[in-house]
């Protein structure tokens, strides 16, 4: 009878760990599962708030604009898009997501096979790109689109002189700068689309786009973007070469805009405003104490990327000089309000 309550209790101790053993494994997968799931939901969590974070800090402590206009947001992964527009999710989820300031914030997301619908009601491929657009038939109103870090990463991206976090942070900043910019000049480039026909498409690198294989052109555009940041070199502000630096834009401009190209003098001046502003937002949080902490001379060239496209190289420049000569405060509510002034003219103004 010993042996057989023995035998029992050994059949019942190999059923029970053979049970435990299943369920173990089954609660194993199960977790990998979520964890997997989860790990993704961090990671979006974490790289949007500290691009909020980042944006918080160039808007409030350095312009001194304490609110940002509404945004609906479209970041992804290569499985997930999370989004602030119920619309586009129809059988998306909540999730957990960071506000932005005054900006109370609900999220979603939702497995995206491969492309994104956007608010326009556009169907694009999942893909490296960045950028802020207007909503149509919603005034003043704007969505943006980006992906997360990790897509990034598995692009490629990268910059020795930054690092890929910092690098898209900076991204994050610069194109979301544009979201803000929706009642100025978002609706200028509205008129200067309407109002010419180019032959190349209209965008912030359409002067690049028609002359960039004009080899006197491209020598006297050279010219004068390497007078400019000449002028801001060592921290300070030599305002000979920054006057020699706006004449040499006069010079080209003067030579090239005429006939069908006359409106590109305002289209030159307002692109190098409007990118120029993204570099230099980007740029100041990176050299930011409570940002990148990065040295300046190397901020400025991991901003610069290689020097790729004038409008945002030589804008970035135009910044760095009015840096020197006013607060940014004293003209930040104006670009990022009603009103569209170019970075030339308030140069101009402040250097005479």
């Amino acid at each position: 009878m010993l042996s057989l309550n023995l035998f029992m209790s050994s059949a019942n101790s190999k059923n029970m760990k053979a049970t435990f053993i299943l369920i173990f494994m089954s609660l194993n997968v199960f977790g990998q599962h979520q964890t997997e799931e989860q790990r993704r939901d961090i990671t979006f969590y974490k790289a949007t708030n500290n691009w909020f974070q980042a944006w918080k800090l160039v808007s409030k402590d350095i312009y001194h604009i304490e609110t940002v206009r509404p945004v609906d947001f479209i970041f992804f992964d290569d499985k997930y898009v999370y989004t602030t527009d119920a619309a586009l999710l129809k059988k998306g989820k909540p999730v957990k997501g960071p506000h932005l300031m005054n900006l109370s914030l609900k999220w979603k997301k939702e497995l995206h096979q491969g492309h994104v619908t956007l608010p326009d009601e556009s169907v694009i491929p999942i893909g490296l790109m960045s950028f802020a657009a207007e909503i149509p038939n919603k005034p003043n109103s704007s969505f943006f689109l980006m992906p997360l870090p990790d897509f990034w990463k598995s692009s490629g991206v990268e910059s020795k002189e930054l690092g890929l976090g910092n690098l898209v942070t900076g991204v994050f900043i610069h194109e979301f700068s544009h979201s803000q910019q929706m009642q100025n000049f978002g609706r200028k480039i509205t008129e200067f689309e309407k109002k010419n026909s180019f032959p190349k498409e209209f965008n912030d690198d359409i002067v690049q786009n028609i002359f960039q294989k004009d080899t006197v052109y491209l020598k006297m555009y050279q010219n004068e973007v390497e007078k400019i940041y000449q002028s801001v070199q060592n921290g300070t502000l030599d305002k000979i070469l920054a006057n020699e630096g706006l004449g040499l834009i006069n010079q080209r401009q003067n030579s090239y805009f005429e006939k069908q190209y006359a409106d590109l003098k305002q289209i030159d001046d307002f692109f190098l405003t409007m990118e120029g502003l993204g570099q230099y937002s980007m740029y100041l949080w990176l050299i930011h104490p409570m940002g990148a902490d990065i040295a300046p001379e190397m901020a400025i060239q991991g901003v610069r990327r290689g020097k790729k496209w004038w409008s945002q190289d030589e804008g970035l420049a135009l910044f760095l000089v009015l840096d020197k000569m006013a607060k940014p405060e004293s003209w930040a509510k104006e670009m990022f309000g009603d009103q569209v002034e170019s970075v030339v003219s308030l140069i101009r103004q402040q250097i005479r």
